[in-house]
């Protein structure tokens, strides 16, 4: 029925755990009597189309004849509305839910849908057949008494388990609860793990096993807590290895549900603000009230009389000359002032900055650098100026003359300098 768990995708780790015990088989066929003649036990998981009635029928005389049944169901967002699973397990008393069970409480798995159950264990039972595996003979119920009393443990809290995208079922009686959400979990305190053993008198008796998660025992989950103990447990009841439960042991004081309104759907909905009002006439005219405001001349006398009451003279209204204010200013001639070409900006000079600040060595050395010797007179006049020599420049003084000055004002400083080494110095004028 294209379910979502097969051999082949989520259910590996099971499937190879079951082949311990025999050949498993996948049915890609509608289901009859003819292949189910041999199966021991037949797995549904979270079916996706309908069973028709003739395969109702098949798998009820299938469980009435001692087949074993195991159905795993998922969260109620994921089933499909084409599934009448609930069909199938209503003459079994069983009915799963259309709802998410939810973690309250964070605890070691981030995803509040993946709840981790710890005091869930309905049937004492399963807390004592937990280290049992598949195919192998159960202890004696005193030798596991004894292992109780020594681990001092309540049974619900003998095994705890991941409980992924899983559902809650309703039971009634003859099924019986196995596991339930525990006291942090919401839905609170449901069932989510049922059984039902057939009644009849004489040859084998007919098992049902519905779990409302598919995902307890996939492969991503079926090694966590103590899953893969639960799955053996569970199995062996329906293989009929030495493990049956007693629904009196069990409990059976679950807390009825209470219908709630769906609050995430309601506060999507428009809330409107006002009151219901009484539906209108069909003549619209009927709700004018004229009585509120009017325009008439009926009050006119009345006026007229308040005059003498009040011994104010009453003079006849006289038209008032009205004065239109001017919006706009008067009208003057436009002028302008003429708009003046502004001068060019002057003209400056670029100065080298590295020659204006650098010393008079180094302007010295950068003039000898650049000067050959036909500029000579260029060259005297230039280290003039850099070593500041005063010169007086007649209008007439051409440039060999001018160089012959500043040689000849040089040579006057040389032999004045050398004149004060001298003992009898005196100063000379040439």
């Amino acid at each position: 029925k294209r379910g979502t768990h097969h051999p082949n995708a989520n259910f590996k780790k099971l499937c190879r755990r079951l082949r311990s015990l025999g050949k498993v088989q996948v049915n890609k066929e509608s289901i009859s009597s003819d292949r189910l003649k041999d199966c021991d036990l037949l797995i549904i998981s979270s079916p996706q189309t309908r069973f028709v009635d003739e395969e109702l029928h098949v798998l009820k005389d299938y469980i009435n004849n001692g087949g074993s049944l195991a159905v795993f169901s998922s969260e109620g967002a994921a089933q499909s509305p084409e599934s009448n699973l609930n069909e199938l397990l209503a003459d079994f008393g069983i009915t799963v839910e259309r709802t998410t069970l939810v973690r309250a409480v964070y605890h070691k798995y981030l995803h509040p849908k993946h709840a981790l159950i710890q005091n869930g264990i309905v049937q004492p039972e399963i807390g004592d057949e937990k280290f049992t595996p598949l195919n192998m003979k159960s202890r004696s119920r005193q030798q596991r008494q004894i292992r109780n009393q020594d681990d001092g443990m309540e049974p619900s809290m003998s095994l705890s388990f991941v409980y992924p995208n899983g559902t809650t079922l309703t039971v009634q009686s003859p099924a019986y609860t196995l596991l339930s959400s525990g006291s942090t979990s919401y839905p609170v305190d449901c069932p989510i793990a049922a059984a039902w053993e057939s009644t009849s008198i004489g040859g084998e008796q007919g098992r049902v096993l519905v779990v409302g998660s598919a995902d307890v025992f996939a492969d991503d989950w079926f090694e966590n807590e103590e899953n893969s103990q639960l799955c053996d447990v569970l199995f062996r009841f329906l293989l009929r290895q030495n493990v049956s439960f007693d629904p009196s042991m069990g409990r059976s004081d679950f807390e009825g549900k209470e219908c709630v309104p769906d609050i995430s759907s309601l506060s999507n909905l428009v809330k409107p603000c006002l009151q219901e009002n009484e539906p209108l006439p069909q003549d619209y005219k009927s709700m004018l009230c004229e009585d509120l405001f009017g325009v008439h001349n009926d009050r006119v006398p009345d006026v007229i009389k308040l005059y003498k009451q009040l011994n104010v003279p009453y003079e006849p209204l006289t038209l008032v000359k009205p004065h239109f204010e001017c919006p706009h200013p008067p009208l003057r001639m436009a002028t302008h002032q003429p708009r003046m070409i502004d001068p060019p900006p002057p003209a400056l000079e670029l100065f080298d900055l590295d020659e204006c600040f650098s010393g008079v060595r180094v302007r010295l050395a950068q003039l000898t650098n650049r000067t050959d010797d036909k500029n000579l007179d260029h060259y005297i006049q230039e280290a003039g100026c850099i070593l500041g020599l005063d010169i007086h420049v007649g209008d007439e003084t051409m440039d060999g003359e001018l160089s012959k000055q500043l040689l000849h004002n040089v040579g006057k400083k040389l032999f004045q300098f050398k004149l004060q080494n001298e003992p009898d110095y005196q100063e000379i004028g040439f």
